[in-house]
This record gives C-alpha cells, sequence and structure tokens, in this order.
C-alpha cells in the first residue's frame, strides 16, 4: 500500500533530515523522495525557516502503527515536544498524511491529514513525488491542491538544491 509522509525540521535540518530519511529507509521500503524546499513556519513566526519534504513508503501495515514507528524516529532524533510552544522549533516531524482511497481515523491519526490540503509545506512535496494521486474526499489531484496552497503561501515554497546528510 502506498503511503505518504511529510518530513520537516528547522533545527540543523540537513542533518535531522537525512538521518530521518535513513531512519525510515531501514524501517520501510521508500519508493521516492521529494526535492528539500524551505518554507517559513506556520504557527509561531519567531523561529527559523522549515526545510519541509515528502516521502512516498510502500508498506502493508496498518497507520497507525506506521505513525508509531514515525513517533520512534522523532525521538530517536531528540524530537521534544514543547507544550508551551506546540509550533515551535523541531530537530524533524514526521507524519503520515495521506493514503490513497483511505479516509478515516486511525487512533489519533486523521487520513487525510487536513494539511494536505491546507499547507504549502505538506502539499507542494507531495505533489513533486505524486502529481495525479486523487485526495479521497475532495477528489482533485494533488497538484492541484498544491498550486492553490502555494498561492496562498507568503512566500511560497522554495525548492534548495541541498544533499541530506545522515
Amino acid at each position: 500500500m502506498r503511503m505518504f509522509v511529510s518530513l520537516g525540521s528547522n533545527v540543523d535540518p540537513q542533518q535531522n533530515l537525512g538521518r530521518a530519511i535513513a531512519e525510515l529507509r531501514r524501517r520501510f521500503p521508500v519508493a521516492a523522495t521529494s526535492s528539500v524546499y524551505r518554507t517559513t513556519p506556520v504557527g509561531d513566526p519567531d523561529q527559523p525557516d522549515f526545510w519541509n519534504l515528502a516521502a512516498e513508503l510502500e508498506c502493508d501495515l496498518a497507520p497507525d502503527e506506521v505513525q508509531r514507528q514515525l513517533r520512534t524516529i522523532e525521538n530517536l532524533l531528540g524530537r521534544r515536544r514543547d507544550p508551551q510552544r506546540p509550533y515551535g522549533p523541531r530537530t524533524v516531524d514526521l507524519d503520515l498524511v495521506l493514503v490513497p482511497g483511505l479516509v478515516g481515523r486511525f487512533g489519533t491519526l486523521e487520513l487525510p491529514s487536513p494539511l494536505v490540503e491546507r499547507e504549502a509545506f505538506v502539499a507542494v512535496p507531495l505533489a513533486e513525488i505524486a502529481p495525479d494521486i486523487m485526495h479521497p474526499v475532495l477528489l482533485t489531484p494533488l497538484k492541484g491542491l498544491a498550486r492553490a496552497a502555494a498561492e496562498r503561501s507568503s512566500p511560497p515554497p522554495k525548492a534548495l538544491a541541498v544533499e541530506l546528510t545522515s
């Protein structure tokens, strides 16, 4: 089953995203990764810009189990959740955001994530690796959602010419 993960970091992002991709590859078959995009922080602007990308996994695990493994990777890479600053800086943020054709709640996970249609930092990298995948509720291709999200984003995500290191 195809599953799409959103990745982000604004604390040593080149290294932390590289390590996150390496950990994803240790646990799952990774079919594709997008370019890395620089994006402005959402919800807490007083912090460095984020680096974001998307990954496509081929996996037959239940979505909530995949999300648990993503949390394990976050913890391994030093992610600390600050209740006083939930949108603050982070070493890494990994979220299962889309499983084509799957809609609903899986534990605390909602699929598709509302971020897919709302936020350019999720939609743009996703559309790069799966432009024609249809959002299972809106029945709109990801490339259309990404275009609309990028138009609402100021500034829009900017692709970076970087190599991730682990």
